[in-house]
């Protein structure tokens, strides 16, 4: 019933005049003469990484408020292995990573998340983990080790994709987990109880979800990799792109996941790889929201082939 009530809001719910994010910062004109206008975003935050791969691309990132971190993630090696970087958030524009957690097969490729009452992570699940599409990974972070107390957790069955990133998301207020699974070439965003796993302990939640509801196949169009998921617990964030100077795409879902903005022509940052000879490559890795300050944090990795930078933007999240 919840799920049939919820898809039927997406069509009845009453029309919200807040629009979260200011398009006209993030959609502005390729040829323009004039320096980037940054207007709601803050000046970016460049990280540098420390650890196993700290020159690889970036594929994610995470705040945590309550102990005052940021975490990214990266892969190294081959097979793969998910390697994490803890930065203490600061008023800088420069931030050197503290430590690094060393890499490991559990943690996947793309999408990490803190659970915000608790001492737990989660990200997608790694290439240890047969048939990674279906499951996410709950550990704890541990500085220059092994992550510790993992648990693999199954979020799809066997009619999703077995190699899709789960890219695991959870709302501020700790209540709702949100992750991405494909169905037959449809990208779709499953929301699920965070209790199902911080109190009932469960490892199979595959059918206890809430919800369940497809992308509009535009995200994705022309090959655009699918780059990040966040949530802010009224709106879900989604970022794909690729690691050309062409625009990226952001969407705005409500939890009902009704379509609420659409950005298909995303121009946030170009400016400073334009003016930057030496920044051959430009990709978006990765969403965050901040919920303390009402921002999305928007990641992009920079710079030339075996030599990465992390950047972040953070734009207003209107309210």
């Amino acid at each position: 019933m919840k799920k049939l009530f919820s898809f039927l809001s997406r069509f009845y719910q009453r029309y919200n005049t807040t629009i979260p994010l200011n398009s006209h910062h993030l959609e502005q004109d390729f040829d323009s003469p004039d320096p980037a206008n940054l207007g709601d975003a803050s000046q970016p935050i460049t990280l540098i990484r420390t650890g196993r791969g700290n020159d690889h691309i970036l594929q994610g990132l995470a705040l945590d408020h309550r102990y005052k971190f940021l975490y990214t993630t990266h892969v190294e090696g081959h097979p793969e292995q998910g390697v994490i970087n803890r930065f203490k958030l600061n008023s800088s524009n420069l931030w050197s990573a503290q430590d690094a957690q060393k890499p490991s097969a559990l943690i996947g490729h793309q999408g990490i998340s803190v659970d915000p009452q608790g001492d737990f992570m989660f990200a997608s699940a790694g290439t240890g983990i047969p048939n990674k599409g279906w499951y996410m990974l709950k550990f704890q972070y541990t500085p220059n080790a092994a992550p510790s107390n993992t648990q693999v957790i199954q979020v799809f069955d066997k009619r999703y994709s077995k190699i899709t990133n789960t890219m695991p998301s959870i709302t501020p207020d700790g209540k709702y987990l949100l992750v991405r699974g494909n169905n037959h070439k449809v990208n779709v965003i499953r929301v699920f109880k965070l209790d199902l796993i911080t109190q009932k302990n469960l490892t199979d939640i595959r059918f206890l979800y809430e919800d369940e509801w497809p992308i509009d196949s535009d995200f994705t169009h022309d090959k655009s990799a699918f780059q990040g998921l966040s949530t802010d617990g009224t709106y879900v964030y989604l970022l794909s792109g690729n690691k050309n100077k062409g625009p990226k795409r952001i969407y705005v879902y409500d939890f009902t996941g009704k379509l609420i903005q659409k950005m298909d022509h995303v121009t946030l940052g170009h400016f400073d790889s334009l003016s930057n000879h030496a920044i051959q490559y430009w990709e978006p890795e990765g969403l965050t929201v901040d919920s303390q300050n009402h921002q999305l944090y928007i990641l992009y990795t920079i710079g030339n082939s075996g030599q990465f930078l992390g950047r972040i933007y953070r734009m207003k999240i209107n309210k």
